[in-house]
């Protein structure tokens, strides 16, 4: 191939376009992915790549596979849509009421296939000296029945097995196009719920003194909570814990029972993130002190999100190789959650950020009904990851850890 890897995304951009925008503008909630999942496998099985469907409910894994006991590289791909409805004026739009891809799922599922085209043909001329196994992951946005997530699911369900290492990318629009953002260690935090229900004696209003006011108790445990996390979590390291639901009461003269909080807790590392939990549980045995009770439970959801340090330097220099100095900014992890987590704690990996912003005025954030991308990112996390997985396969051997 005599064409870089960037030059060779570059040439089929206009597909890697169309690809997204058929996806936006049929977005579909979180294992809900059947028309994308279909059109995923369709597209990979033309490619001559093994193709295995309703993985993790609605996911796909595409095996591209060059050498049958040399080393695998995974790469990751999210699909779902979240619960908006989208307000831009764009000829793709959601033609979905209530369902849009307001946070760029659409394009790495596109970026991926465009992944997958590129590598097929190294595979065509034999320079594919392993597997590459293509993760298309439903459900990062949400977790089913049973707290889990597209991530965890498709882990318990053995896509990492005999993976040696895995990359995965999130477009940015709030970073100019031709920036990645790529940092070892801790990007992302966990991201656990809590729901505690504390107990007191309801009574009169007018005659606080006969019973035992759970509001009051609350308040107490609110305060313990937050003091807690002040005073007692290292301020180096960095954990929240925000109590976002009261509900409590059902009149004006009456003192409930019980009232009824709820809130999150995130935390950047996993001993934080314990700490925090016990934390939690021992705040709010204040009001046990002051003759009340209290029910506890956390959900845990999505672990922090941690870039193995040798994975990370790999694809810096991958990255600098392909888009030239100066390309990568690194910058803090975010207290936002992503389950790329559940695979980044099995075997080694690597996450980044691909600037996606406007030529012009700023897109909508994440998560709102104006978002958008700027697609000429397309080509470039397409070649990154195509580059950084040839690179890897011929560069290192099964189960090689010095990268």
């Amino acid at each position: 191939m005599s064409d870089s890897m960037l030059q060779r995304a570059q040439a089929i951009a206009d597909d890697l376009v169309a690809i997204r925008r058929d996806i936006h503008a049929h977005p579909e909630l979180s294992f809900q992915e059947r028309r994308t999942s279909a059109l995923v496998a369709e597209m990979l099985q033309t490619m001559g790549i093994r193709v295995q469907t309703k993985v993790a409910k609605t996911g796909v894994v595409g095996r591209l596979i060059g050498a049958p006991d040399g080393p695998v590289v995974a790469l990751r791909a999210d699909m779902d849509a979240l619960p908006i409805t989208e307000a831009n004026d764009v000829p793709y739009r959601s033609t979905v009421d209530g369902v849009m891809h307001a946070c760029g799922h659409d394009a790495h599922t596109a970026m991926l296939l465009g992944t997958a085209r590129l590598l097929a043909e190294e595979a065509a001329a034999g320079n594919i000296p392993g597997e590459v196994r293509f993760l298309f992951q439903p459900s990062e946005e949400s977790s089913d029945d049973e707290g889990k997530s597209g991530g965890r699911r498709m882990v318990e369900e053995g896509v990492l097995d005999s993976v040696d290492v895995i990359f995965g990318q999130h477009v940015r629009n709030n970073m100019a196009v031709g920036y990645i953002n790529l940092t070892a260690g801790s990007v992302s935090a966990s991201s656990d719920a809590f729901y505690a229900t504390i107990t007191g004696r309801g009574c009169h209003a007018a005659y606080p003194h006969t019973g035992l006011d759970p509001v009051v108790l609350t308040a107490q445990a609110i305060m313990a909570i937050q003091s807690f996390v002040a005073r007692q979590i290292d301020p180096r390291e960095s954990g929240v814990i925000s109590v976002t639901m009261i509900n409590a009461g059902t009149a004006t003269n009456v003192i409930p029972n019980n009232v009824e909080i709820a809130g999150t807790i995130r935390a950047l590392s996993p001993e934080v993130r314990t700490q925090l939990h016990n934390g939690l549980r021992q705040a709010l045995s204040v009001v046990e002190t002051l003759g009340g009770k209290f029910a506890l439970n956390i959900r845990e959801g999505y672990p922090p999100n941690i870039n193995n340090p040798a994975a990370t330097a790999f694809l810096q220099r991958t990255i600098t190789e392909l888009l030239g100095p100066d390309t990568i900014q690194e910058s803090g992890p975010a207290m936002g959650a992503e389950d790329f987590s559940f695979y980044a704690r099995v075997v080694p990996a690597a996450f980044y950020n691909l600037g996606a912003a406007s030529d012009g005025e700023p897109f909508g954030n994440a998560h709102t009904p104006t978002f958008n991308i700027n697609e000429r990112a397309l080509p470039i996390g397409t070649a990154i990851m195509a580059q950084a997985a040839l690179h890897w396969l011929q560069t290192y051997k099964k189960g090689d850890k010095s990268y």
